[in-house]
């Protein structure tokens, strides 16, 4: 598995992308921000170059109010993944549970810290690591993460997430050789490309993405 975790695996100015302002961003983080434990249930396709067809998987993810993250695999097999701390357990019914310290992966530890800062609505702290662009018209809004740290920027190309109002409606991470993963986010049925014959063109992914997001999404407990 590539270095982009599958957590991204996590958030009405100019139609012309510009760098975020300090107020600017301000103003996004009360838009989006949400009070743990928040869950939101997901459809992931991962596309790779080894591949003919994507993967494609679904389940929900947790943030918990002590500020674990949690992605529950639901199908095509049962998997949970747990990040507390520095700390990384991933758990499922046919294998042993597997241990990962972040200590040891500072660029993964980077990366799951920006999709803990989505979910907390503290976008602030990515500009450390990220070039973080917003652009935003009346119907959407798009949040570009670049890399900074050139060793990242070896396994990441660029973080894009899609919402509209104040709900994230899917992510897209894209790695430098052309591989990435589609993530829709929200209350299933919420893929529209499931009952499709065949497995969805990445084309036909990148418009969903763009859309609007629906209302009611995604589900706070």
């Amino acid at each position: 598995m590539r270095l982009v975790p599958r957590f991204l695996l996590l958030c009405a100015l100019l139609t012309i992308s510009t760098a975020v302002s300090g107020r600017a961003l301000e103003d996004f983080e009360r838009q989006i921000r949400r009070t743990p434990p928040v869950t939101t249930a997901f459809v992931e396709y991962r596309f790779s170059h080894l591949l003919k067809k994507p993967l494609r998987s679904s389940g929900t993810f947790e943030y918990r109010g002590d500020g674990k993250l949690v992605r529950n695999v639901d199908a095509p097999y049962r998997e949970v993944t747990v990040v507390s701390g520095d700390e990384v357990r991933i758990a499922r019914a046919d294998k042993p549970v597997r241990t990962l310290s972040l200590q040891r992966a500072p660029q993964l530890r980077v990366l799951l810290g920006s999709f803990r800062a989505l979910l907390e609505g503290r976008l602030a702290p990515l500009q450390q690591d990220f070039e973080v662009t917003l652009q935003e018209d009346p119907a959407r809004w798009t949040l570009t993460l670049k890399p900074r740290d050139a060793r990242l920027a070896k396994h990441l190309a660029s973080i894009e997430v899609f919402g509209s109002g104040d709900r994230p409606a899917c992510l897209q991470a894209l790695e430098p050789d052309g591989d990435g993963a589609f993530t829709l986010l929200g209350a299933l049925p919420g893929d529209p490309l499931a009952a499709q014959a065949k497995p969805p063109a990445r084309a036909d992914l990148d418009r969903a993405c763009r859309a609007p997001a629906k209302p009611g999404e995604p589900v706070q407990k």
